[in-house]
């Protein structure tokens, strides 16, 4: 006689707990991502105190949450200056990421320091890691709330 039970006391998951357990890795995803920009600026803000005006780096990468579905997108930008009435003001140059997870950080990277480029390269590579957990998240997202409205409305037409 075997010593295994049987598999009679399966977890009943509701769309709603699923629903939750996305958001809360969504959630969970932001933060890392957050902790991972928060140290680039402060290993910028680093390595500009360590070396001349001329290789202090002009790459920068922020957070952009978007308004529904509690997502958000990690982007990279140059940082640069525009001349304006005698004045100076700086702007953000965004970079297109394309298909894909990874950002082509090739034309980016050309004429920045070494430093800056190891740095920017192996945060791509988390970045990259965290955009294709968002993107899978999101698509199981959309799978059960397609779900939802097949029940729905198999329920109202038997109802």
């Amino acid at each position: 006689m075997s010593s295994e039970q049987p598999v009679n006391s399966q977890l009943n998951l509701t769309e709603q707990d699923l629903m939750h357990w996305i958001e809360t890795r969504c959630d969970h995803l932001q933060a890392q991502a957050k902790v991972l920009v928060d140290d680039y600026w402060r290993q910028m803000k680093s390595q500009r105190q360590k070396h001349s005006k001329s290789e202090s780096g002009r790459i920068g990468v922020r957070i952009r949450c978007r308004e529904s579905q509690r997502a958000f997108s990690i982007e990279w930008y140059r940082m640069a200056t525009l001349r304006q009435n005698g004045q100076t003001r700086p702007i953000a140059q965004y970079v297109k990421k394309g298909r894909g997870y990874r950002y082509p950080l090739g034309n980016l990277l050309k004429n920045e320091p070494a430093w800056e480029t190891e740095l920017v390269e192996e945060l791509e590579t988390e970045f990259a890691h965290i955009r294709q957990q968002l993107d899978r998240l999101g698509k199981i997202r959309d799978a059960v709330q397609r779900y939802c409205k097949v029940i729905d409305a198999n329920n109202k037409f038997i109802g």
